[in-house]
């Protein structure tokens, strides 16, 4: 199990890039990549050891829980939106000419038409009198 560890350590050391990855041991997840772990090897099944560039012992990393992992893909997520949003430029694109078609004035029909109903109303100051 040690030779597998020192053997993924180097393969993904020769993977090197310029951001913290998720290295994926023995059914655990490990944070590395970065300045203090580019290269790393497994101490016991739930941490390992990390080197730096000059392959000096930086230190020992356990293996993330649920919430940080959780955490880890949502920032992932959010980074990735960011990038998105900074590469969407806006062009204003022109109106389109709508043509509404004309509509014809509505027939009003008249008030006292035959057969029909007359309404007169007189207003005096607040009282107004209605008669059909």
């Amino acid at each position: 199990m040690r030779r597998f560890g020192i053997v993924l350590g180097l393969v993904l050391a020769g993977c090197t890039t310029s951001e913290p990855y998720l290295a994926h041991i023995s059914g655990n997840y490990y944070l590395g990549g970065d300045s203090n772990c580019t290269k790393f090897d497994v101490a016991s099944p739930t941490r390992i050891k990390c080197y730096n560039s000059k392959m000096e012992a930086t230190g020992y990393r356990d293996a993330m829980t649920q919430q940080q992992l959780q955490m880890y893909a949502y920032q992932k997520a959010a980074q990735a939106q960011r990038q998105q949003a900074a590469a969407y430029q806006y062009e204003p694109q022109p109106m389109p000419v709508i043509s509404y078609p004309q509509m014809q004035t509505p027939q009003v029909t008249p008030i006292t038409p035959p057969g029909g109903n007359q309404v007169r109303c007189l207003s005096t100051g607040f009282y107004t009198n209605c008669r059909y």
